[in-house]
């Protein structure tokens, strides 16, 4: 870093930085630390861990008759909130169209030159590639390597070799490789899929291919790096191995499934909490982690804080703290569609997928996925409180203000372990929005209700047969009940009391954010500059920062979905609303002053803020909304009628305004009703980098009006 930019950042350090209004503890929570203290008491991993094991303590071969009644794991749910007195619990089934293909038989012999079971179904869950077929094959094993299907397709001339032959492949084949291993006469493919093959030789992760759609080719079955390398290195020097292959594979009737439960609030129409764990990802893999374990470690939540309302021990929040474990994404998209008007229930959505895990055992570290640009809240800073409560209690933290354990040796300062339960440290990494789970339903900006994740990552058992409860660790189950009960009765019960604190923590999150990310980008436009076009640069730049003030603004407004509306409590917020619009100004004054030194740099003429519009901008009165037939009920454009119907009468329409995905995507999710075209192009401009006109985005939000995706008003 040159002096002249170390210089800037020192100004800002020193005269632009938020002042701190009043003392905080490294501990300090929007919770009081005796009711810390009683959740910490009252939330069980050890629970949580025996919930995981009823539901996937093996990945058994469903009985058949849950295909045609309940499948196992919501009943089960169902059952133990049942069995802890709590009555405001049912299960959700709906229809769906299709079916699904479900294995219930599957073995994999070596026939020659010894009789050898190498693999069966009931002991090996992911051994029926998906798209199998029912049927028995029997044919001598041949290695195929990586091929293109064209080259696959000049195998055809060795005469014979491959005619019924099951292939051994590193992958299962899809597409134009499977249609030319077909064309070759390959009846079957045997193949190995691993997340991690040398720590763990014997995992087999749950795989498909495209089979059945030909003549020859029909089935696929996964085997173990261990197995798979074996069969090889056979092959390979010769020896003529002959395998028979067979699987019964079933067709039933597709629906979705889950359980939905509350716990009713005070005030029940008001915007209460949702927690989201899906509890099925296709019904043949059943993982323990992935992710029965987000279902265990709500349903712990649930239990404690019924309990401890139900005894009097904390009163009935003020909104409804809602639980939902469905199939992922589409079920969760399906209940809000079947049930108009929820999302206007919720202010935020807390989604665990993939908590369970041991953070050791899984060389892991537990991250929290924020709530997206587009939609600002209270949810990131609160949901980092109690992360940071749990980081600073149950690790050795070498900082002067840090909390300490008991003398003598690098003990935990508050522990929170199960006695079954690992002593490992817990670490945690904030990033910005993800997808891959169900809270982007919540996001989708049809739905518009901020969510965040909380998530394990790496996972060396991802999506594989091994993902096994003995990978989970009761301890981190309950670290994890234990932010996501707080987070949830912080939102859910927000009084004067806790109202303070909270301000607090949102606003340091966002002067974290602005500080890490805005402000280094704005500053970076400057140093890529050329002499002619600072005053350009300066704009964006500008426009940078604003978009994420106006970020952070919107994050400390939406407190006011939840907090009492007292008279001190909109005084409260009204002003640390007003702290940062102070703070915006002393950004601007930096941004001015580095343009300057960069312009003396290059002897440029001296740049200057753009000056106020003397009249409003034609666009700052014309707001898009969502049209009434979508929001809540409709959640993809690219495949609503309307958008098919659109592009196939205007082919062109996107490449004459010049947009981008990118560019189309923050279009829509900008769209809230409030937010006018100009500012939405703001917004845009700034998410993507790039430039993008008022009349690009006005005309973007007409072709989707014509669409009937949304409305625009003036």
């Amino acid at each position: 870093m040159d002096l002249s930019r170390r210089f800037v950042l020192l100004f800002f350090i020193v005269c632009c930085a938020p002042t701190v209004t009043r003392a905080q503890s490294s501990l300090e929570t929007p919770l009081q630390q005796d009711l810390l203290t009683l959740l910490t008491n009252e939330i069980s991993g050890q629970m949580a861990f025996n919930t995981l094991v009823k539901l996937a303590g093996a990945p058994w071969v469903r009985d058949p008759a849950e295909f045609t009644s309940t499948f196992y794991e919501t009943q089960q749910l169902y059952d133990l909130v049942r069995s802890y007195g709590i009555e405001t619990v049912r299960v959700e089934k709906y229809d769906r169209d299709g079916t699904f293909s479900y294995p219930t038989e599957g073995e994999l012999w070596i026939v020659e030159p010894r009789s050898r079971l190498v693999a069966r179904l009931g002991a090996d869950a992911a051994l029926v590639a998906g798209g199998s077929r029912s049927g028995e094959v029997t044919g001598e094993l041949v290695y195929v390597p990586r091929l293109s299907a064209a080259d696959i397709r000049m195998l055809a001339n060795t005469e014979g070799e491959y005619r019924g032959k099951v292939a051994l492949m590193w992958s299962h084949p899809r597409g134009d490789v499977a249609r030319a291993l077909d064309e070759l006469g390959i009846q079957a493919v045997i193949s190995f899929n691993a997340r991690e093959r040398y720590l763990d030789p014997n995992q087999v992760v749950y795989s498909s291919g495209s089979y059945g759609t030909g003549e020859n080719l029909r089935m696929g079955m996964t085997v173990s790096w261990r197995q798979w390398s074996e069969l090889v290195e056979d092959v390979e020097r010769g020896e003529r191995t002959v395998v028979q292959l067979s699987a019964r594979v079933e067709e039933y009737e597709d629906r979705y499934e889950g359980v939905f439960a509350w716990i009713p609030g005070t005030e029940p129409d008001a915007p209460g909490v949702m927690f989201t764990g899906h509890l099925f990802e296709g019904y043949t893999k059943r993982g323990a982690n992935d992710n029965n374990g987000g279902p265990s470690v709500q349903l712990e939540i649930l239990r404690a804080m019924h309990h401890l309302i139900d005894t009097g021990q904390i009163p009935q929040p003020r909104r409804t703290i809602y639980f939902l474990w469905p199939n992922e994404i589409s079920g969760t998209y399906e209940f809000i569609s079947r049930h108009p008007g929820f999302a206007d229930k919720l202010s935020i959505n807390i989604n665990m997928d993939m908590v369970a895990e041991g953070l050791r055992k899984n060389n892991s570290v537990f991250t929290m996925s924020e709530t997206p640009a587009h939609l600002p809240s209270y949810l990131d800073g609160l949901t980092k409180a109690f992360l940071n409560y749990v980081w600073r209690t149950n690790d050795i933290v070498y900082l002067p203000d840090s909390p300490r354990g008991r003398p003598g040796g690098q003990y935990f300062p508050i522990p929170m372990v199960e006695k079954n339960g690992s002593g490992d440290a817990f670490r945690f990494y904030i990033h910005e929005a993800t997808g891959g789970s169900d809270h982007i339903c919540f996001n989708n900006p049809s739905v518009a209700v901020p969510g965040i994740e909380l998530f394990t990552w790496p996972d060396q058992w991802y999506h594989a047969d091994a993902d096994l409860p003995d990978k989970a660790d009761p301890t981190e189950m309950k670290r994890v009940a234990f932010i996501g009960a707080a987070t949830a009765l912080a939102a859910a019960d927000l009084n004067d009391d806790r109202l303070a604190s909270l301000l607090d923590h949102v606003s340091q999150f966002g002067y974290g954010r602005v500080a890490e990310r805005a402000l280094p980008q704005a500053l970076a436009l400057f140093d890529v500059a050329s002499a002619y076009d600072l005053n350009v640069v300066l704009v964006r730049a500008l426009n940078r920062l604003d978009a994420a003030v106006d970020r952070e603004v919107d994050a400390l407004e939406s407190i006011r979905e939840v907090y009492t509306a007292s008279a001190p409590a909109r005084t409260a917020v009204d002003n640390r609303v007003a702290q940062w619009e102070m703070y915006r100004k002393g950004l601007q004054e930096q941004l001015l002053g580095y343009a300057r030194l960069r312009a003396e740099q290059m002897g440029a003429g001296v740049p200057h803020l753009p000056p106020p519009r003397a009249e409003p901008h034609p666009f700052d009165n014309t707001i898009p909304d969502l049209h009434p037939n979508v929001r809540g009920k409709q959640f993809n454009l690219t495949r609503s009628d309307g958008y098919t119907t659109y592009m196939r009468e205007h082919p062109n329409a996107l490449t004459e305004l010049e947009l981008s995905r990118n560019h189309t995507t923050w279009i829509l999710n900008f769209v809230n009703g409030e937010r006018s075209v100009a500012e939405i192009r703001s917004r845009v401009a700034a998410m993507t980098g790039t430039e993008i006109t008022v009349q690009q985005v006005n005309g973007y939000l007409e072709m989707l009006e014509a669409m009937e995706w949304v409305v625009l008003r003036e």
